[in-house]
């Protein structure tokens, strides 16, 4: 194997890392979108607010948060549904708290198996 195991280890430690700035920058942008309906106050149809304008992220953050149910969107405008945002809340803490664990579990197994 070139560079022997200490590569091997540092490689596989940088894809968890990788993985893991990803899903935090993703969680990230679904409370920066969330924060900004709620600061329009954008909570109920009546209230809905455009969206356009928005950034392409901001447009795919949205979508995800469409496809979960936290949003509630026309062709042109949205809301968030309160109801729907505190089940999200819950079970986004669940997966980050899951991820980061599975994510030092797997950090701590690679290192032992090629550093032994």
């Amino acid at each position: 194997m070139p560079g022997g195991r200490g590569f091997a280890t540092a490689a596989l430690l940088v894809i968890v890392a990788l993985t893991c700035i990803a899903i935090a920058k993703r969680l990230e942008s679904e409370r920066r979108v969330i924060r900004k309906l709620r600061e329009l106050r954008a909570t109920d149809s009546p209230q809905s607010i455009p969206l356009e304008g928005l950034s392409a992220m901001e447009r795919e953050t949205l979508d995800r948060l469409r496809e979960a149910g936290v949003l509630r969107m026309d062709k042109t405008r949205g809301y968030v549904d309160a109801t729907a945002l505190k089940a999200f809340k819950g079970k986004r803490l669940r997966f980050a708290l899951t991820g980061a664990l599975c994510a030092l579990t797997l950090a701590v197994l690679i290192a032992a198996i090629l550093l032994r």
